[in-house]
């Protein structure tokens, strides 16, 4: 290559160079700007909190705007204001999450921007007992409210003292995501089993705690009621018996009696022929 073709190349390279930064600059400079309120933790002052949004500077007029809450749209939330809210009215644990506001336009992509809302967890759904026989699977669960999502883990209350569930026998499964927690127990053992259980969430504002008693039965236990009637039925029999047999001596008592009382009949009438 010439000395005239390398300078022309290191030319080409510098002016695209200087053009991909001019082009940077000015699509950031075009790039729509979002105002937001604060992020904010529950329980707040007052009966509501609203969550405000506005558009401050758009390179085109937006279309129209809308709220989304953990990923999902809120219903009748959209708008065509540059200036957009969303009210929460008494909130509590479940209307924490993650929020944003969309702008849609025409002519470029929709633009947003987030919102967080905190709270400590708080366990609103729970199995508060379980009654399996020995050999099934018992499925204990918990569902709680509250951002950011919580660590799970699940205790057994045992001999005083909330030891946290392993699975070193094999038998003791858990699965949690997000505001959801399970515990599967397998081959249930009617002697090691059965006891208190707690679920407990925890993210750094706090941590919500519950229990569960599980109760394991013995696989005979669907028995009971048909051995109690047939127990029923054998004492019945018993009983019946046993008075029959102290009913059949006076029975043959009384008959002779009727005997000899008939037959004296028969020979008086018989004397009274002969002295005619």
């Amino acid at each position: 290559m010439t000395p005239g073709e390398r300078g022309a190349a290191v030319m080409s390279y510098s002016v695209a160079i200087v053009g991909a930064l001019l082009l940077q600059s000015v699509s950031s400079q075009n790039e729509p700007s979002i105002s937001t309120s604060e992020h904010t933790t529950l329980p707040v002052e007052g009966d509501s909190y609203t969550l405000q949004c506005n558009l401050t500077s758009t390179f085109s007029l937006p279309q129209e705007s809308y709220w989304m809450k953990n990923g999902e749209e809120i219903p009748e939330t959209r708008t065509s204001n540059r200036n957009t809210e969303y009210k929460l009215t008494k909130p509590r644990g479940d209307d924490a999450g993650w929020y944003m506001c969309v702008y849609t336009f025409e002519m470029s992509p929709p633009a947003n921007a987030t919102i967080e809302i905190k709270s400590a967890p708080n366990i609103i759904g729970h199995k508060r007992s379980e009654n399996k026989n020995e050999g099934q699977v018992a499925i204990l669960y918990c569902k709680s409210v509250g951002y950011p999502h919580p660590a799970w883990t699940w205790r057994k209350f045992d001999n005083g003292v909330h030891r946290e569930i392993d699975n070193t026998s094999g038998r003791f499964f858990i699965n949690s995501r997000d505001n959801y927690t399970e515990l599967n127990i397998m081959d249930l053992d009617i002697d090691l089993d059965p006891g208190e259980y707690h679920c407990n969430a925890t993210n750094m504002l706090g941590s919500s705690d519950e229990m569960i008693l599980l109760r394991v039965r013995s696989n005979l236990a669907p028995l009971w009621p048909l051995l109690g009637v047939l127990a029923e039925i054998i004492i019945l029999v018993v009983i019946i018996v046993v008075y029959e047999k102290r009913k059949k001596p006076e029975d043959l008592q009384d008959g002779p009696v009727k005997t000899n009382s008939t037959n004296n009949h028969k020979d008086k009438n018989l004397r009274q022929r002969n002295t005619n």
